[in-house]
């Protein structure tokens, strides 16, 4: 089994780059980082970058999480081969292009890809925002999950998550002192439902939510709180089909093992408060169906 180590950054596809940065610049206030014709990396804390849009030939969307050493990969490939997935080890080519000394990709069952790096590059400079936004760094991703079951099992049988709680039958998973890393939604299609950003405390989180208000930022969900990791959150629409969320407060993952706890399907079970929800994978899980397209 692989252990996991830290959550890295999320690569997302765009038509439209310039439009793209400016998105991550000016409504989600990160530090711009690298700018040619086919990529722009963003930071948002001690990590060279966390968030990055690509266009162009080479452009994939993924998910990046780093393990302790190469060895670990090869145990990886190794285990999800037998899974009979798709995976690869990823040229010095992939390794210079996302800032790692090595890496190994797999596709899951739905069809996301996941990237596991060893010795992602860290910065020596102090972050600075574009805006004081208030963010302390990556905190989660949610994925499109068409085969939950399957998919699951990736995470747990070969890459050591545990499931924290369900809400519905989307699954929380942690693998360190966070609540979750990484969050699984049945829909009817693969692909990054959300990429969330901690942000010092609810002012901050608020402050956020009326800067999105003047900028006609769609909000899709929130300010609201989450009844299984307690995190307040404010989730809007991004580039693409992808959203972004702030993210405060919240509990952190028990020390000892526990029971995950079932929460109700749909908006019930992913906001205490009943702020207004427009994302139509939270909604439909309520029905029993499969998510489709967010209704802004």
């Amino acid at each position: 089994m692989v252990e996991l180590q830290q959550l890295r950054y999320a690569r997302l596809i765009t038509d439209d780059l310039r439009s793209a940065a400016d998105f991550a610049q000016r409504v989600i206030g990160l530090e711009p980082i690298d700018r040619n014709q086919e990529l722009a990396t963003f930071r948002s804390d001690y990590r060279d970058y966390t968030l990055a849009f690509a266009s162009g030939e080479r452009a994939v969307q993924s998910v990046g999480l780093e393990v302790r050493y190469p060895q670990d990969l090869d145990a990886a490939i190794e285990g999800l081969r037998g899974l009979g997935l798709s995976s690869g080890r990823g040229s010095a080519e992939d390794c210079a292009f996302r800032k790692v000394k090595d890496m190994a990709w797999f596709m899951d069952f739905s069809g996301n890809r996941i990237e596991l790096v060893v010795r992602p590059l860290n910065s020596g400079w102090r972050y600075f925002p574009s805006r004081d936004a208030g963010i302390r760094g990556l905190a989660d991703v949610m994925l499109r999950t068409v085969d939950l079951e399957k998919d699951l099992s990736i995470w747990t049988e070969i890459l050591g998550a545990r499931v924290s709680d369900w809400a519905g039958e989307a699954a929380y998973l942690r693998f360190d002192e966070a609540h979750h890393r990484i969050a699984l939604f049945p829909a009817a299609r693969p692909g990054i439902l959300a990429v969330e950003y901690a942000v010092e405390d609810v002012n901050l989180l608020m402050r956020n939510s009326y800067l999105l208000r003047d900028l006609q930022v769609p909000v899709v969900h929130g300010p609201g709180r989450r009844p299984a990791s307690e995190q307040l959150f404010l989730t809007f629409a991004g580039p693409g089909d992808v959203l972004f969320s702030f993210v405060a407060e919240g509990v952190a993952a028990d020390t000892e093992p526990r029971r995950p706890r079932q929460f109700p399907a749909g908006p019930a079970g992913l906001c205490n408060w009943g702020s207004e929800c427009k994302i139509g994978e939270f909604n439909d899980a309520a029905h029993g169906r499969n998510g489709q397209a967010m209704s802004v």
